[in-house]
């Protein structure tokens, strides 16, 4: 059963959240224009499989699309921080997908990696933009092209593989026409993050996912995050696109399960 809950954030903002299932808690951060509905499988399987799936929607995003103040990753991770500390969550996952990977990435370089068991990222770069030394940011984003983003994300497939239908119809429950201009300054901000340092310094264990056509990110990303991370490991979801974990849900829900199961269910 969903439980909806809010809460009042310490720069006055209310935001709403929903919690679903009993046991370990997960918290789910879904990417940019995503809501808590884009994790439907994920929620079925994983409240089925004895974990609390917790959702706060971003600000500028699904329940809290009013919510157009702070739209900043520092802020976003702090949104959490306080929904944490609401519930006395004292140990708990994080699943993050896209931008959400960079609410993930904020979350411990503010505020430390103490109560999380594991961490995982859903094809996702810890540095968006290419440089002559970096090139496994998103396709095609330099310096001179970040301000066209919010314009190719608009008109850009995401996917590689069909949805099935059942599926599409959960997670576009929550969907409404989703506002890219007023929440550029939210993209612009995650675009220039560089979150190497976090990657390379966190200990806890860490599950990359990628998918092999992804039209954003390079597959070679799975070894960065094994080689760079203290105890990282990756998944390539063969056929699948950017939402990797929608259009191969079952095969996605077992690696999950098996990860989140190694480390401390």
């Amino acid at each position: 059963m969903e439980i909806e809950l809010n809460f009042k954030t310490s720069d006055g903002v209310t935001l709403e959240f929903s919690s679903v299932g009993e046991g370990t808690p997960i918290i789910f951060i879904a990417g940019y224009s995503g809501h808590e509905y884009s994790w439907s499988a994920q929620t079925d399987f994983l409240s089925q499989s004895g974990f609390r799936c917790l959702h706060l929607d971003k600000r500028g995003h699904g329940k809290n699309a009013d919510a157009i103040s702070g739209l900043r990753m520092s802020r976003l991770a702090k949104d959490i921080k306080e929904m944490v500390n609401l519930l006395g969550l004292k140990s708990y996952h994080i699943i993050s997908h896209s931008m959400g990977c960079g609410v993930a990435f904020e979350y411990i370089s503010l505020f430390g990696e103490h109560d999380v068991k594991s961490v995982t990222f859903i094809d996702s770069s810890p540095k968006p933009i290419n440089t002559s030394e970096w090139q496994l940011g998103m396709y095609g984003l330099t310096w001179q092209t970040i301000t066209e983003a919010n314009t190719t994300l608009a008109s850009l497939s995401l996917i590689k593989k069909k949805i099935n239908t059942d599926l599409l119809r959960k997670m576009m429950r929550g969907n409404q026409v989703f506002k890219f201009e007023q929440t550029e300054p939210l993209l612009l901000d995650l675009l220039t993050k560089d979150y190497r340092d976090v990657l390379k310094q966190t200990t806890r264990p860490i599950l990359f996912v990628s998918g092999e056509l992804s039209p954003l990110f390079p597959t070679q990303l799975t070894t960065y995050y094994v080689e760079t991370a203290q105890h990282a490991q990756s998944f390539l979801v063969k056929g699948a696109g950017h939402l990797p974990y929608a259009e191969s849900p079952d095969e996605t829900n077992h690696v999950l399960l098996t990860f989140l199961q190694e480390n401390g269910c």
